[in-house]
């Protein structure tokens, strides 16, 4: 038996390793060593931290052989060099063999002291004694005149290796044996214990390649790794020891130097193909190479066709750098770019490197061993091949879902768990519970698993499948069971051994409580696995379930291709590839529908690819009975085919019933994507608003049928899987427009009474159709019904392609949803019973009324009008007391609405926008609104409150003259929209009583001229847009601070001058974020306006008669002054900072242009102040998580101001950065430019400045970044329009910045030039007409800043 690697340290050294360990520790002494002892040879190497000159002259005297190996840095160390003198003294002795090693060091410059060898060595003798250097030289000339070996460039490092292992193995065998020799299999060193013993194992196992005839080792054959590399950067010393380790481990590969040269890219891109696993090695210099990066374009494309393993090898460049092509790394390669100048290449060849970079790979610093790193690789590359050779077609994925599972089940602890495996029929739930039960099922002692329960149960009665469990339990420990016999009675057994079950297929609870009883009986420690696809069985029975996850795109591209070709491959360029993407994307990672089609596809040809892919997406286009219209039957699948278990899964493996099946089929067909609530409403059996009511949804849910995204309903399974027998032949679901038309027109009476639904969208008529008055008349068991225009939703067009010259008859009872634009008629026929109505949509209709009389409309829930003009009267919905949104948006006809309406408790939603009749509201208390909206009612003189309850009130464009003061009792009142209520004069006092007031628009009520003078009334209000009212003083800042107290525990800061304490008073906070003010008369703000604490957008665009600024509020991140053309000063600091979670801020100036020069100053030391402190705050608290703050400024002017110390004319400059320029004092940058705007005419509503700058060191490396300077983007419909030039400023502070020369700053003085362009755009492309005519740049550094001033005049 081989000993261990410590085992063998305590032995006496035979070869002692005298090496320059700065040059080659971590490379070639690391290979040499791992070498030697895999030759069963004992080795001594030093380790820096247990150095000691005793210590290693020891080492030499107990050694049998001394290898000296010899490098350029060799005479650097006085360590190496008295190692050498004593060797020299050894061997003199006759104790000691020496054998010399070159290391890319010819022997004569050894011998001569030539080159930087002898000049190190000159270095190193200046401090010395003349004896002891005397005994340096003596000893160098020594070693040189030995017989040594030889490395130089072009050798091959590994191939050296075996030969100096060769020489070790001669010199040793010379010398008497030891009674302690050594094993001649000592295990190899590595830091993780798991990585030798496997290497080992695969060594032992193909002890027939590792002979030396492993020397022919399957170039000619199938290879199964193919290594891409740069050989100039690698070939002759990482790249070779990583062969000969694969070689060592039986892995067969391919390098491109066993091509003839010369031969096209063709043989390489076939030699790729025929590779199971791909070796990206990225060095320094691999994107010199267009050889190399057409290989790696081609394996990154079969590596996304799921045909190709590909690990990248990042050998001393780091990830990041090959990622966002930085470094020498990315220099390389935009040098190979500007050469080749096809960009069509380019883009491909940057696509794949980041692709590839972005892949879990293994990475080489200087300080790491490469013979430990390439174990580890070695490792990697067999467990792939192991499992590619070892894996069936159905694991694709199935790794990481067995991991995901195992992380829920502790088989190490001795807890009793017991685990769903929950998904989707065909997902994969009984191959990964086997699986695990497979791996697992050692641990224990009892282990019994039950397949397809739910298709035994049809032969079996439940007591039978509980009567076979307890037998495979106790095996005979108890004389009889019968089917009385239950857990209960046979517990004491039972309890006595741990057992792990798998229960699959479970379709009934009823199985699950005769299988498991109580549970009591189950011994502590047990592991229990129950596969169902129906979650809702579990309750009560699992302590957790696992949901199997759908494949991956990957994923799902292997399972089909493996079905499709059987593994072998074809071409990528083909038109198949295309297709066959398509089938997976239908597909959905659905693993039982990607081996039908793949089956089905296999063997065909691309003519019978086409039709059955059109089947696939178009079905839904066509009238169907059941599902999809079609089945297994018509694909033609062989008998055999349909008898495996991938023909398609059964509903009654579901075990759905009539209802649950049409609603499913409902929900493929009309209400894909509704909302849950609505489609609940429509389709179940039972009471949506009842948790404990029957639902069909929920239990298609439970059974991964459909599942619920963002509050919609969503489909899980492809149609395909199971329609052969889903559904009833009996409903017909009407929705492609031909159909319809022509069943219209010719169906026989007993098929009307089987259509189920019917969605027309008319868009698709071509002309105007007349259809007869008995249409429906028979269609008894209708349930949904949409006509609609999909090409225009406000049916611009008058026309109405739908006539009924005879009238229509419509005596159905059965109508749940009914969705009629542009309805024909007056009113819907007398006959038409809606008792089982939901939705009743008649938008841009003809109706006047909605029916004659009164019905009973006991499931009304939502009731559209909008835009029926003639719309007079409502009383038809008097008993629609379940209604919950009544939409009449646009009935320019209603002038009231019926008393009768008050019996709506469960109205939610009442939309009266644009009903220009409307003078009034009836007097009534709807207990349930939330939404009132009255937008646009022009003839609403007066509000009358109909609700308490009401959460959101929209009276704009009213023409109200008040509020009444009854609207203290909306205490729930969130939003008040009095915008455009141009006779609106005075608001009551009363709304300082709305604690949950956060919205007041009061946008454009002219005759409104300032809030109510009431202290504290407004404390609790978020936003106030009180724009356009022509008022002459801003409101009172009383109206919005509120109680005393702290504000926060924000610090705050000031920027200059002799503050010492902060101006406002703190102690009364107010909470309004947002305040609008523009367009108003004012000619100062409130002088206190910065007591409004938490105000972060202000608005004061055309004021313009406003003349001044005081100091703003701390937390501002949004100031826009835009034309206030009298606006001259503002305040001295503009505002105090304080420290908080806020990193971008906005003041724009535009068309001030009145603004003097001490203003202007002043918005340039407050932004390049703020923007320092923000920098603090993201290297203090941020965490890394944002790397880039902004705060930027503008205002007219034709100057860059003085502090910007790098300035040019036009767009560009060009500044050359000091050394060490990024040190700790910078905080970031300041950018600058002026824009002239005379030839910008078509004034787009958004305008940026964005700046691109290039850091580009003196060793050629480079860092880019790209930031937004300033603009705008304008929410309204008026462009904004610059009359001069403009300044625009931008301080930004960037993290990684510090990053560019980090290194340098420790190392050396480097310089940094660096290239900036400025440019205007609309985010898209480039503005014509926007000119910068002037930039400029400089660094901000802390700690101390004094204003910036300017003397030029802006």
């Amino acid at each position: 038996m081989a000993a261990t690697y410590e085992e063998t340290k305590m032995k006496s050294p035979k070869v002692f390793l005298n090496f320059r360990g700065a040059e080659l520790r971590q490379s070639f002494i690391s290979h040499l060593e791992v070498a030697l002892i895999r030759g069963g040879v004992n080795v001594f190497v030093d380790q820096p931290l247990y150095r000691g000159l005793e210590s290693l002259f020891k080492g030499i005297e107990e050694s049998s052989v001394a290898l000296v190996i010899l490098s350029e840095r060799y005479t650097e160390s006085k360590w190496c060099l008295n190692e050498l003198v004593k060797i020299k003294e050894r061997v003199e002795q006759g104790k000691l063999i020496a054998i010399p090693i070159f290391y890319k060091l010819n022997p004569s410059q050894v011998k001569n002291l030539d080159g930087d060898f002898g000049s190190y060595l000159w270095d190193l003798g200046k401090g010395t004694e003349f004896d002891k250097l005397k005994r340096w030289k003596e000893a160098l000339e020594f070693v040189s005149g030995n017989m040594g070996l030889v490395l130089n460039d072009k050798s091959d490092e590994a191939a050296l290796i075996d030969d100096i292992v060769k020489k070790v193995h001669m010199a040793l065998s010379f010398l008497p044996r030891e009674t302690d020799s050594l094993p001649t299999e000592p295990k190899l060193p590595g830091k993780d214990s798991d990585v030798t013993p496997e290497l080992q194992d695969t060594e032992e196992k193909k002890q027939e390649n590792v002979s030396e005839s492993s020397a022919m080792v399957t170039y000619d054959q199938k290879h199964q790794v193919y290594i891409n590399f740069r050989g100039m950067d690698t070939r002759h010393h990482f790249v070779s020891h990583l062969k000969h380790a694969l070689k060592m481990n039986g892995v067969s590969f391919f390098l491109d130097e066993m091509e003839v040269k010369g031969v096209d890219l063709g043989n390489l891109f076939k030699r790729i193909e025929e590779s199971k696993l791909a070796l990206v090695i990225f060095s320094s210099r691999y994107t010199e190479s267009a050889w190399c990066l057409n290989e790696l374009v081609k394996i990154e494309e079969l590596r996304d066709e799921g045909k190709l393993v590909a690990i990248p090898i990042f050998y001393k460049v780091e990830p990041s750098q090959v990622k966002k092509l930085t470094g020498v790394f990315g220099d390389n390669f935009r040098s190979l770019c500007r050469m080749n100048q096809d960009h069509h290449i380019n883009t491909k060849w940057m696509k794949a490197l980041r692709s590839m970079a972005s892949t879990m790979g293994f990475y080489l610093n200087e300080h790491s061993s490469e013979s430990e790193f390439i174990i580890h690789i070695v490792k990697e590359v067999l467990k792939i091949i192991t499992q590619q050779e070892g894996e069936k077609p159905s694991f694709f994925g199935m790794e990481q879902r067995m991991e995901q599972l195992e992380y829920k089940l502790d088989f190490d602890g001795n807890d009793t768990q017991i685990i769903g495996v929950v998904g989707m029929p065909g997902i994969g739930k009984t191959t990964l519970a086997m699986m695990l039960h497979e791996k697992w099922k050692r641990k224990f002692i009892s282990c019994v698993t039950y397949l397809g329960i739910s298709k035994n149960s049809e032969d079996d009665r439940p007591v039978q499948l509980r009567r076979t469990l307890l037998e495979d339990l106790l095996k005979g420990k108890v004389p009889e069971i019968g089917d009385e016999t239950t857990h209960g009675s046979v517990k004491v057994e039972l309890l006595k051994t741990k057992i792990f079950a798998l229960l699959d297929d479970v379709s009934d609870k009823r199985q699950l409580e005769f299988l498991l009883g109580e549970l009591d009986w189950i011994k502590k420690g047990s592991k229990i696995i129950i596969t169902t696809c129906d979650k809702s069985l579990l309750e009560g029975f699992a302590d957790d379930t696992y949901v199997v996850p759908k494949l991956n795109d990957r994923e799902a591209f292997q399972l089909f291709s493996y079905h499709a070709f059987h593994g072998q491959n074809f071409n990528s360029t083909s038109s198949l590839l295309t297709l066959s993407r398509m089938f997976v994307d239908y597909a959905r990672g659905h693993p039982l529908t990607l081996k039908l089609l793949g089956r089905e596809l296999y063997e065909k040809d691309e003519v019978h690819w086409a039709p059955i892919l059109e089947m696939l997406t178009k079905q839904s286009n066509r009238m169907f009975q059941g599902v999809g219209g079609f089945s297994t039957d018509q694909l033609k699948l062989s008998e055999k085919q349909k008898d495996q278990d991938v023909g398609g899964f059964s509903t009654d493996q579901l075990k759905l019933t009539e209802k649950q099946k049409d609603a499913f089929l409902d929900i493929v067909c009309f209400f894909k994507s509704e909302d849950e609530y609505f489609v609940r409403s429509l389709l179940d059996s039972g009471d949506p608003d009842s948790t404990n009511s029957v639902s069909e949804v929920k239990d298609l849910v439970n059974k991964f049928l459909i599942t619920i995204a963002g509050g919609r309903v969503e489909m899980n399974v492809p149609l395909y899987t199971f329609s052969k027998d889903l559904g009833s032949p009996r409903w017909l679901r009407l929705w492609n427009y031909e159909d319809i038309i022509n069943k219209l027109m010719k169906m026989k009476k007993s098929d009307t009474n089987n259509v189920r639904g019917i969605f027309l969208d008319t868009s698709k008529l071509t002309k105007s159709m007349c259809l007869d008055i008995s249409t429906f008349t028979d269609m008894r068991n209708l349930r949904y019904m949409k006509i609609y225009d999909s090409c225009c939703p406000r049916q611009c067009k008058a026309e109405c392609k739908l006539n009924f010259p005879d009238g229509l008859e419509f005596p159905l009872g059965e109508v749940r949803y009914l969705h009629w634009v542009k309805f024909p008629l007056e009113e819907l026929p007398p006959e038409f019973r809606p008792e089982n109505l939901v939705d009743l949509r008649l938008p841009y209709s003809k109706i006047t009324r909605v029916w004659e009389g009164e019905k009973d409309t006991p499931r009304l829930k939502w009731v559209d009008l909008s835009h029926s003009s003639e719309l007079l009267d409502l009383s038809a919905l008097s008993k629609a007391e379940n209604l919950q949104r009544l939409n009449l948006e646009g009935c320019t006809s209603l002038d009231k609405l019926p008393v009768e309406i008050q019996n709506m408790k469960s109205l939610v939603f009442l939309n009266l926008r644009g009903c220009i009749r409307l003078w009034s509201l009836p007097e009534m208390n709807l207990i349930s609104l939330k939404t009132l909206i009255l937008s646009d009612c022009s003839n609403l003189e007066e509000f009358q409150l109909i609700s308490e309850s009401v959460e959101f009130l929209h009276l704009d464009g009213t023409a109200i003259k008040g509020l009444p003061q009854a609207i203290q009792k909306l205490q729930r009142l969130v939003v008040l929209n009095l915008k455009n209520c141009k006779l609106l004069a005075c608001l009551p006092n009363c709304l300082g009583n709305l604690k949950a007031l956060d919205k007041l628009i009061l946008s454009g009520c002219s005759r409104l001229k300032n809030l109510p003078d009431v202290r504290n009334s407004l404390k609790h209000l978020h936003t106030l847009l009180f724009d356009g009212t022509g008022a002459k003083e801003m409101p009172s800042i009383s109206c919005f601070t509120g109680s005393e107290g702290p504000a926060s525990a924000d610090m705050f800061l000031q920027p200059l001058g002799s503050m010492t304490e902060w101006p406002c008073a703190v102690n009364r906070v107010s909470s309004l974020r947002r305040l609008c003010l523009s367009g108003n008369d004012f000619v100062s703000l409130q002088p206190d306006i910065g007591k409004l604490y938490n105000l972060k957008w202000l608005d004061v665009k055309h004021c313009t008669k406003l003349r001044s600024v005081p100091m703003l509020p701390p937390k501002l991140q949004y100031f826009d002054a835009h034309g206030c053309d009298s606006l001259k000063r503002v305040a001295d600091p503009i505002a105090f900072s304080v420290l908080s979670d806020q990193i971008h801020a906005t003041f724009s100036f535009s068309n001030c242009n009145k603004l003097d020069q001490e203003a202007k100053d002043s918005i340039i030391s407050y932004t390049r102040w703020r923007s320092q402190l923000v920098r603090d705050e993201l290297t203090q608290y941020n965490g890394g998580l944002v790397s880039e703050a902004l705060i930027g400024t503008c205002f007219p002017g034709w100057e860059i101001p003085a502090c910007f110390s790098h300035q040019a004319s036009g767009s560009m400059l060009n500044p050359k950065l000091p050394a060490h320029w990024c040190d700790n004092k910078f905080t970031g940058i300041g950018l600058c430019a002026v824009i002239l705007f005379d030839g910008y005419h078509n004034q787009r509503k958004r305008v940026l400045l964005k700046c691109n700058i290039e850091f580009k060191k003196e060793d050629g490396s480079s860092n880019h970044f790209s930031c937004t300077i300033g603009g705008w983007s304008e929410p309204s419909d008026t462009p904004r329009k610059l009359v001069s030039s403009h300044v625009f400023i931008g301080f930004t502070s960037r993290l990684d910045i510090n990053k560019i020369s980090e290194d340098d700053v420790e190392e050396k003085c480097v310089c940094t030039e660096t290239f900036i362009k400025f440019e205007v755009t609309d985010g898209m492309e480039a503005i014509e007409g926007c000119e910068v005519v002037k930039c400029g740049f400089s660094l901000v550094n802390a700690p101390e800043e004094r204003p910036c001033n300017s003397n030029r005049g802006l």
